[in-house]
């Protein structure tokens, strides 16, 4: 095979390659223009009047930071944009792009402008998101879709189609950079001569008219680089071989063409180009750009998006906070190594009468010294660590006795500890006042931050450091030594144990790991909150911190977070205002409240919580973000035939000699 011909399939030429322009245009433009008309102008023009001097709304400070959102924002787009374009491989139907990208894109973007509320939205998305999957995967079976096979199609590519793919990447850019800026134009043209847009800004129109085709040249360069990185090179023949006559290195192809179909779809689903690329590693790349630029200038662009009210929400999502917290904590122990924990929020409640033993006027009255207020709320910092360790010490000392057992058994244990400690904290009258619990508990103090009930942003802030940090902490231990061998537990004790893994060792690991992360979520909650109280903790708090494990899916970081989100949302934000919106005349719900006397959505929250959770565990059972070891095992194929490796070679031949060589 030529190498002209070699990649054909990959990268059709001609008008098929326009095709996959304006399919990818279309996919990308939607969505950008929609928010950009929604929010995404009015940003940019506030900002532009604070710096001309024709507004003083917003301080610098503010301004600065949405101008840098924004830069950053579009910048990531336009280079998705070229990325996306060089990394379709062009057998997926436009038509089946367009309904995900509605789907996953636009239904969120509408849902949050409808209700004004962040995670409220995104909760209700979820809620379309699983009947999505549902209702895709009848139509598949309907119409007996078969996606096709990844190694089918999998070829190296060579130096021309390697150029070629750059080409395109730039092309990508250079068109949506372009196309926005004339869509924009006109709108700005039309709001002008409706006198809605000051005549200072047209500066800034032609200007932005003239950068952004530029931009989108430069843009596509990066989103091509990004490419380029992940496609399988040819060498001097489309078999990966190499014409000298010494050994040869395993090409990344022949690695994919020796795994089964389920490994080779995973392995091969980062390989440019593919079927795709919205999933691939290298657009999740450009997602965390746009996820992280959104989350560490949200307290700026909050009234922006959604007016007033912007401290009451961050005080919101600083709760749903150490959620995702509690959820990465419990991850470790259920999701890593196996083991069924239902008494977590012990150790969240340890974490919180540490600070507020600690951290409160109640330390000088146990202790007789004296409690500076000025000074004693310093002490947070290091006491972050130290109710930590705390919380991991009770950690082990709760999984020492439970070594011997597993599942039920094990889930009974934890349960009762988690029914132990809270009545614990209530008895010790003469330690944290019983029923009154501990009040005046200091908030934490930092140079130049003002930390206050009335200031969420500092707390806001304070706890995405610490989910970085745990996220970070999680993403190390899974792949560390350890990771795998709470893995191995989880997969099959016994064969973990002939493996010679120490069982003892290692689940003490686990349910110390696990308590770490939740006294850090209880110290802060302690702090927050400025009071401890025994009924903040109660072992229902434990099922639904395991709820969000399950639904997120076991095993997976990113899919806890989404489920500690979704279960926070669903639970406190939708289901505790349906009474509110019952009583709105307006409301559909208050047509059931005045046809059933003296009925309340509040006496059957639990039931309408309990059904969502069975609706997404019948047809989401591997939960909502799964793992890839997790999708395998709840989707495995029947009757997987059986592949031919390069290993079923014969002896002497390029395949088998590729294949057995070890540098």
């Amino acid at each position: 095979m030529s190498s002209s011909t070699l990649s054909s399939r990959l990268y059709p030429p001609g008008r098929e390659a326009g095709a996959l322009l304006v399919k990818w245009l279309v996919a990308l433009l939607v969505p950008v223009v929609v928010f950009t008309l929604w929010s995404g102008e009015a940003i940019i023009n506030n900002v532009l009047l604070g710096f001309f001097g024709e507004s003083n709304q917003y301080d610098m400070a503010t301004l600065v930071q949405a101008a840098i959102f924004m830069v950053a924002f579009y910048a990531a787009v336009i280079a998705l944009a070229g990325y996306m374009t060089a990394a379709d491989s062009g057998r997926r139907h436009p038509a089946e792009l367009w309904v995900d990208v509605l789907v996953y894109t636009l239904v969120p973007l509408g849902l949050v402008i409808a209700t004004n509320n962040l995670i409220l939205g995104l909760a209700l998305s979820l809620v379309i998101w699983v009947l999505y999957f549902f209702l895709r995967k009848k139509a598949f079976q309907l119409f007996h879709y078969t996606p096709s096979t990844v190694l089918e199609n999998l070829e190296p590519l060579d130096s021309a189609r390697q150029a070629d793919l750059m080409r395109r990447a730039i092309l990508g850019s250079f068109w949506f950079a372009t196309i926005f800026a004339v869509i924009s134009l006109v709108v700005d043209l039309i709001f002008f001569f409706m006198g809605s847009l000051p005549t200072i800004l047209l500066i800034w129109v032609v200007a932005r008219t003239i950068i952004l085709p530029v931009a989108g040249y430069f843009l596509g360069k990066l989103g091509g680089i990004v490419a380029l990185r992940r496609v399988i090179s040819a060498k001097t023949n489309g078999n990966g071989e190499s014409n000298g006559d010494g050994p040869q290195k395993v090409s990344r192809w022949q690695k994919l063409r020796v795994l089964s179909s389920s490994r080779a779809s995973e392995e091969a689903k980062d390989i440019v180009p593919n079927d795709l690329p919205l999933r691939s590693s290298g657009a999740q790349r450009f997602y965390l750009i746009l996820i992280g630029a959104f989350v560490l200038f949200y307290p700026v662009i909050d009234p922006f998006l959604f007016g007033f009210g912007t401290n009451g929400r961050l005080a919101g999502y600083g709760d749903a906070g150490f959620y995702i917290i509690l959820a990465l904590g419990l991850n470790i122990v259920v999701g890593f190594a196996g083991l069924l924990d239902l008494g977590y929020v012990a150790f969240f409640a340890i974490g919180s009468y540490v600070w507020g033993m600690f951290g409160s006027p109640q330390f000088q009255a146990l202790t007789g010294i004296i409690v500076n207020p000025q000074v004693w709320p310093w002490f947070f910092w290091p006491m972050l660590l130290v109710a930590a360790l705390i919380a991991a010490l009770w950690g082990v000392i709760l999984g020492a006795p439970t070594l011997r057992l597993r599942g039920d058994y094990l889930a009974i244990v934890t349960l009762g500890f988690g029914e132990i400690v809270p009545i614990v904290f209530l008895e010790l009258d003469k330690y944290t006042n019983g029923t009154n619990g501990l009040v005046s508990v200091y908030s934490p103090k930092f140079p130049g931050v003002d930390w206050s009930n009335f200031t969420p942003a500092p707390y806001y802030y304070l706890i995405v450091a610490l989910i970085v940090l745990c996220i970070f902490a999680n993403i190390r231990l899974r792949d560390s030594r350890l990771g795998r061998a709470w893995i191995a537990i989880r997969e099959d004790e016994i064969a973990a144990a002939s493996s010679g893994i120490n069982l003892a060792r290692t689940k003490l690991f686990a349910f110390g790991a696990g308590a770490f992360f939740s006294g850090l979520a209880g110290m802060y909650h302690a702090a927050k909150l400025g009071t401890v109280t025994p009924d903040n903790f109660n072992s229902t708090d434990s099922i639904i911190y395991l709820a969000m494990v399950v639904i997120g899916g076991l095993g997976s970081i990113p899919g806890v977070i989404v489920g500690a989100i979704a279960v926070y949302a669903i639970n406190l934000l939708i289901l505790a205002q349906l009474d509110s919106l019952a009583s709105d005349p307006g409301s559909f719900l208050h047509v059931i409240v005045q046809a059933i006397p003296g009925f309340t959505f509040g006496s059957i929250r639990n039931l309408i919580f309990g059904t969502i959770l069975v609706i997404i565990m019948i047809y989401r059972p591997e939960g909502l973000i799964p793992s890839a070891r997790r999708r395998r095992e709840l989707h495995k194929v029947e009757e997987e035939p059986v592949e031919v490796g390069a290993l079923d070679q014969p002896p002497g031949s390029a395949e088998f000699e590729a294949e057995v060589h070890v540098e």
